[in-house]
């Protein structure tokens, strides 16, 4: 056997003769239904041809002859042997019967039996239609591929672990989706041709099968015939010791006529280019579908993912089989986690492919628009956003096989991690769209309070050191002392909103009250609240501010406190004035129960909300004072197991969170991973420091 390079890709077709004489072989008949090891031998050096980019010369005289094996032919008749004829796509059992009687007469003339091999490229299957795409089976099939042939490579050689890769292997070749009758067709159509071109006659008779158990799917084909119609050559035999020269008929087959059959098989078999292009883009689909699964599995640098995935696994339940699609009780924190992971992924690492999947996927389905009789019959982003639903069920399911891999046990902890602000209303808004329970939720909207009041301190502390900056003169005093008094309340709100509500004392509650009626804006006053009193008192204080900004003659020092020039402050004054009466005028109607007349009212409501950015903005300017990563509170199973394995908290470690960790590392060592994020938060200071600020607060109010 030689091979020759044919250049960098692999060959769409290789085609491959062996012939038997009369003398040769016991029976001719075993072609039909048997297979021995010479067969396997050469099946191992086509797959290898097409690995090495090599074309098959004509002397490549060593080829298999398995024709109906179980475990080749995928064929769902028992009545029916999968063997096909010139005649017959599937021939009966008694056919088979009759043509193995057709060879034993062939072989009692003396005649030969030539033993074709048609093997072809998994592209080239793909690109003609006869194989359908799936990425995933075919990568599958790839690695179990290479799996045999190393094993077949190992010496010595382990009879049973060949056995077990090769059996893998057929399992999932058998798994395609094949159209047989189109390689059927191209054998029926071209076998004929060929045979007449080597001066075969009506007395040859071929039969073959398509077999699926390779990496490469092939097509066996035999022929013989009744009546010698080849040149007889003589020949030395060795038999008994003895060389004798007998005569036989001339096996060898014409190159030129076999690289023709190739050819016309080739062109048989090609598609017109609409129905090339479908398969392209069902192609290029499939592809970016494949590569988003194959890197949902990779390592990140994401705090954020690796969050999720860490939750995820806390929370899994400690029986039963895990699927995303389960909708088990015990289930429903863990797939809120992994839901928000997909999401977070999609949206981040895996965003250039996933839009990729996308427009592929619409340029794929544009196609079935000519299916529908009727255009509105086909919403084509409806169908798109079908596709991505389940490609997102499907990364989530990737993702879950390869948790229930790398999870800790029960007994072992995983640690929390450290969330700055941004990432923990990242959180929150990804929850949301989940079925999480809400006292899971809450516990991350208090966390995003909490981060925005540490950032509104250090933001309004910022602007009182400004403040001290400007002079004190008669012109800007009284906007700057009335400024000050704002932020400070600002301040000491925000410090209370940093402590947990159950560890605030009554005092501090009704504190905490009496500064959010004092600091918040109309947007935020409910109508509830929206009292002829309270109002009065609001709008009261809102001239006494927009008397200050008029009468400041310092532009810079409004600058600086608003952010904005005289007039926009002037104007949000009047916005904020308007916003009461007209929230004064609901509350009114609803005590006189004429809600209807509150509908222009609350459209007119809505217009001006609209309008109105500024707090938008203020929200945006504090998030840049929010460095702070904040510690999540464990479950109390998690803390057991701390107060049981004490000596895994004796040494207090700088907190991990800027170094980047693949959550694979977080999983397989939770024990050094507790070690790394442990909390810097000294619980006992913080005590003091509101003992302190309680006697401050007992002493002012005696004063």
């Amino acid at each position: 056997m030689r091979n020759k390079k044919v250049g960098s890709d692999s060959p769409d077709i290789i085609v491959t003769f062996k012939f038997e004489t009369a003398t040769s072989v016991e029976k001719f008949a075993r072609y039909v239904d048997y297979s021995d090891r010479e067969s396997a031998v050469l099946i191992d050096h086509v797959e290898e041809a097409f690995e090495n980019h090599l074309e098959v010369s004509s002397d490549f005289e060593k080829m298999v002859s398995y024709m109906k094996r179980d475990t080749a032919v995928v064929n769902k008749d028992d009545r029916r042997t999968g063997l096909f004829t010139e005649m017959s796509n599937n021939i009966s059992v008694n056919e088979m019967e009759e043509l193995k009687e057709k060879l034993n007469e062939a072989q009692l003339l003396g005649n030969n039996l030539w033993n074709p091999v048609v093997s072809f490229d998994v592209a080239y299957m793909i690109r003609v239609g006869v194989l359908e795409y799936n990425p995933e089976l075919e990568a599958r099939i790839d690695r179990l591929d290479k799996v045999f042939k190393a094993a077949e490579k190992e010496k010595p050689k382990n009879p049973k672990k060949i056995y077990q890769a090769k059996k893998a292997l057929e399992l999932e070749t058998k798994k395609r989706v094949v159209n047989q009758d189109k390689l059927k067709a191209a054998m029926q159509e071209n076998m004929g041709k060929f045979l007449k071109s080597e001066g075969f006659d009506e007395n040859t008779f071929w039969w073959g099968s398509v077999h699926l158990n390779t990496k490469h799917i092939h097509v066996h084909l035999s022929f013989s015939e009744t009546k010698t119609s080849r040149k007889i050559l003589e020949v030395q035999k060795e038999i008994n010791g003895k060389t004798i020269t007998i005569k036989e008929p001339r096996g060898k087959l014409k190159e030129k006529n076999i690289t023709r059959f190739k050819s016309n098989l080739f062109y048989f078999l090609e598609i017109d280019e609409e129905k090339e292009l479908k398969i392209l883009k069902e192609v290029e689909v499939g592809k970016h579908r494949h590569l988003i699964l194959d890197q949902v599995t990779d390592s990140y640098d994401s705090t954020l993912l690796n969050f999720y995935l860490e939750e995820t696994v806390r929370h899994f339940p400690k029986e039963g089989k895990l699927n995303y699609s389960s909708n088990r009780k015990e289930f429903r924190e863990s797939k809120a986690y992994l839901a928000a992971f997909v999401e977070e992924y999609i949206r981040t690492v895996g965003k250039s492919e996933y839009e990729a999947f996308a427009r592929a996927t619409s340029e794929q389905l544009k196609d079935y628009h000519k299916v529908y009789s009727k255009a509105e019959q086909f919403d084509l982003e409806k169908q798109v956003e079908k596709r991505q639903k389940t490609l997102k069920i499907a990364l989530a399911n990737r993702m879950l096989k390869e948790l229930k891999k790398h999870s800790l046990n029960h007994s072992e902890a995983i640690t929390s991690d450290f969330l700055n602000s941004k990432e923990l209303e990242q959180v929150v808004e990804d929850l949301k769209k989940t079925k999480i329970s809400s006292k899971e939720l809450g516990r991350y909207k208090g966390l995003v309070e909490k981060s925005y009041a540490e950032a509104k301190e250090q933001y309004f502390r910022k602007k009182i050191r400004g403040l001290d900056q400007f002079e004190d003169m008669q012109s800007n005093v009284g906007l700057k002392n009335f400024s000050k008094r704002k932020f400070e309340q600002h301040i000491q709100l925000a410090q209370l909103k940093q402590i947990s509500s159950k560890d605030l004392s009554d005092f501090e509650k009704e504190k905490k009250r009496h500064l959010k009626s004092e600091v918040e804006t109309a947007r935020q006053v409910s109508i509830d609240q929206s009292t002829d009193q309270q109002v009065e008192k609001r709008l009261q204080k809102l001239e006494e501010e927009e008397y200050l900004v008029k009468n400041t003659r310092d532009k810079t020092l409004i600058q600086f406190i608003y952010d904005t020039d005289r007039n926009q402050v002037l104007a949000s004054i009047e916005k904020e004035k308007k916003i009461l009466q007209i929230k004064n005028k609901i509350y009114l109607n609803n005590l006189a129960k004429n809600k209807k007349d509150n509908i222009p009212l609350l459209q007119e409501l809505k217009k001006i909300y609209g309008e109105e950015e500024s707090e938008k903005r203020f929200k945006n300017k504090i998030k840049q004072f929010s460095k702070k990563k904040f510690k999540l509170k464990r479950t109390q199973k998690h803390r057991q197991f701390y107060r049981k394995n004490k000596k895994y908290i004796k040494k207090r470690q700088l907190p991990g969170f800027k170094k980047k960790r693949s959550f694979k590392k977080v999983l397989k060592n939770g024990h050094e991973a507790f070690q790394n994020m442990m909390s810097l938060n000294n619980n006992e200071l913080k005590r003091a420091e509101r003992k302190k600020r309680q006697s401050d607060e007992e002493e002012e109010m005696e004063r």
